[in-house]
């Protein structure tokens, strides 16, 4: 898809290529490289002119995504919907959607990487003019996280054009040209403001020639024909410029007709409401969780409340214990109250003295019997509810201690699973590191070799590798960085190891060496991962080196007769841009040769060491590894590579190292 995006040739191959991949992307539930190949569809076909499909293709994607319950995909379809806006020139619709899209993402993606948005209001707001607006996007964009060097650089160059708005600042302009170009050269990226953003160069320079040439080559027919119609009118052409203005302004109203500028809006309302059902579906997950909440409480309140119950039947017990003694003590008293009436009475008759107290004595018998059967039917009853809710909480702490359990056996497993994985990991560590060469100092002292290599996996294992071997008197050597990191990255460097000590034996050169490896790798590779590689052969006898960088980092090569600190001594080694190994098969590669490297020193490495970065996450940078190698000695490769590994751990302090770091040096007399 991405070999094929910028081919004018290719269009209908494209089309062909995204759908088979939104099909694949659909059975695999591969979320971001479906809506990824879905907005490139519709860009695509809204760069050819295909208007009316480009917007078919973005309902079609924002009702998959609505069905879906995907916020990515809203999110993605609402801006690929105002990109095909702004190119319509309907830009206010397009400001609405892109500011939307911002909120949308704040909201639900906090995460994710808005400079696309950002930088598309940049240009709707240079389109108007207003240059603070222009520049409050670029810092907003500056400050996304996850940030891509060719978005970055985007930014920079609306930064650029920003300086022209109004009467046009010259100086500004030139001081942020000259931020760009810098940027420009440390990444490497390619920006497609850069035809923009020179022509803006020359005007502001006053050279019109220059601009008037570059702005015949804009690939945008509504950016070629305003830019050639100013740059004829700064030339003073003024009828061309006339000439090219009107037909400026029947191809802006042939591709801003009113069907298609009601189909885009019908399809933003389209967006709208999925969004808004979208956040009708999260407000009622929202309530949910509320009145689970308020069940939650409402459990806690009914267990409080039997707990008082509890107490509440613990106390009325104690009452009625109170209460029986106090009839115990009235029994008593009217048990005295009676012989005092029986001594009193004892004159009058003693037979009547004696029924009269068995009267009371049985009279109070009955009451005591009574009083008691009442006092003993109540505490056998709040025995029984007492006993009851004792069993039942015993029944549920049971229930509970066997779930405790449950969990404690699950939690066990874990952690013996987790040591023998460790255990596992760490053996892989050693077998991996087993497979590259350790001993460096084999080689016959009349050759002048002198070579030593380190690699440092940032996890149990890692993606680098590296490989040298000397065969009728020729060194080959190879270092290469796996994509991504962890088990994947390391079984794919065991792989890409063997396949070159495996082809390199055989005797092809390293470029045959590249297309070998690369058409072992792509083959039914699924999982797409791929591997840098810089190959090479030297010729001891000659030193002559032939190489192939399949899309590594540059080496260092430095000339050992100059002293140290001589600004030529060290640089860079230019090379052809060749694709990473394994993406897909049948590449073509280039290979390239220097005659003579005698008296040189060769710096191999992966991008962990110029990408370290420290606490501030500022990097080590190809800058400073140039000036280290160019004032150091360079008394032997051991020392050079130690003198290396210093400097990056004395830049990274305390952080994290976060790639893997590999360093091969080659030193020959």
């Amino acid at each position: 898809m991405y070999r094929l995006y910028n081919k004018a040739d290719s269009f209908q191959q494209f089309i062909e290529v995204t759908d088979r991949l939104i099909a694949v992307s659909k059975q695999t539930n591969n979320e971001n490289l479906l809506y990824r190949a879905w907005a490139n569809q519709a860009t695509i076909r809204s760069l050819h002119g295909q208007r009316e499909q480009a917007l078919e293709t973005v309902k079609e994607m924002s009702e998959f995504a609505r069905k879906s319950d995907s916020k990515y995909g809203l999110y993605i379809s609402t801006q690929t919907n105002a990109q095909i806006f702004s190119s319509l020139q309907m830009e206010y619709q397009a400001e609405e959607l892109l500011l939307r899209c911002i909120s949308y993402k704040e909201q639900y993606l906090p995460h994710q990487n808005s400079s696309p948005a950002y930088l598309a209001l940049a240009k709707i707001y240079f389109n108007r003019k207003e240059k603070e607006k222009v520049l409050e996007m670029v810092e907003e964009a500056l400050r996304q996280p996850e940030l891509l060097p060719a978005q970055r650089d985007q930014a920079l160059g609306y930064r650029c054009m920003a300086a022209t708005l109004g009467e046009g600042n010259k100086e500004e302009f030139n001081r942020y040209y000259a931020d760009l170009k810098k940027a420009i050269e440390e990444t490497g990226a390619t920006m497609k403001l850069s035809q923009r953003v020179e022509v803006c160069h020359a005007d502001l320079n006053g050279d019109y020639e220059r601009m008037l040439a570059l702005a015949q080559e804009m690939k945008n027919p509504l950016d070629r024909l305003m830019l050639t119609s100013q740059a004829y009118n700064r030339l003073g052409r003024c009828q061309e410029a006339y000439n090219l203005l009107l037909e400026f302004k029947r191809y802006s109203d042939s591709i801003n007709s009113a069907d298609v500028r009601n189909i885009a809006l019908n399809h933003s309302l389209a967006l709208d409401a999925a969004r808004a059902e979208n956040e009708a579906k999260d407000l009622k997950l929202k309530n949910q969780q509320l009145v689970l909440e308020h069940i939650s409480d409402e459990l806690e309140q009914r267990r409080l409340e039997e707990e008082a119950l509890t107490l509440s039947l613990a106390n009325q017990t104690i009452e009625l214990r109170n209460r029986d003694m106090e009839l115990q003590n009235v029994a008593v008293r009217l048990k005295n109250d009676s012989l005092d009436c029986y001594n009193k009475d004892l004159q009058l008759s003693e037979w009547t003295s004696k029924m009269e107290a068995q009267k009371q004595t049985e009279h109070a018998q009955h009451v005591f019997m009574t009083m008691l059967a009442i006092i003993a039917a109540l505490v056998i009853s709040s025995l029984a509810f007492i006993l009851y809710r004792r069993n039942r909480h015993s029944k549920e702490i049971e229930t509970a201690y066997g779930k405790l359990e449950d969990a404690y056996n699950r939690l066990e497993e874990t952690t013996t699973a987790k040591e023998r994985i460790e255990s596992e990991l760490r053996i892989a560590r050693e077998i991996q590191m087993g497979m590259v060469p350790h001993v460096f100092n084999a080689f016959p002292e009349e050759l002048g070799v002198d070579l030593y290599a380190s690699m440092t996996p940032a996890k149990e294992v890692g993606g680098d590798l590296y490989d040298f071997f000397l065969s009728d008197k020729k060194l080959y050597v190879c270092v290469g960085d796996v994509s991504g990191k962890g088990v994947p990255a390391s079984m794919t460097m065991a792989v890409a190891v063997n396949l070159f000590r495996s082809v390199a034996k055989v005797g092809l050169t390293p470029v045959r060496i590249a297309q070998r490896i690369n058409d072992t790798l792509s083959a039914d590779n699924e999982n797409c991962i791929f591997v840098t590689m810089f190959i090479a052969e030297i010729d001891l006898e000659t030193g002559r080196m032939d190489f192939c960088n399949a899309g590594h980092n540059p080496p260092v090569i430095v000339d050992n007769k100059l002293a140290p600190g001589n600004p030529e001594r060290a640089c860079y080694i230019e090379m052809e841009p060749n694709a990473p190994v394994g993406l897909w098969p049948e590449l073509e590669y280039i290979g390239e040769r220097m005659d003579n490297v005698r008296g040189h020193t060769l710096l191999i490495y992966t991008d962990g060491l110029t990408e370290a970065e420290n606490e501030a996450q500022e990097l080590h940078g190809e800058d400073r590894l140039l000036e280290l190698v160019s004032t150091d000695a360079l008394v032997s490769a051991e020392a050079t590579v130690n003198r290396i590994l210093g400097d990056v751990a004395s830049h990274v302090g305390e952080a994290e190292q976060s790639d893997d770091l590999t360093v091969l040096c080659i030193k020959i007399g």
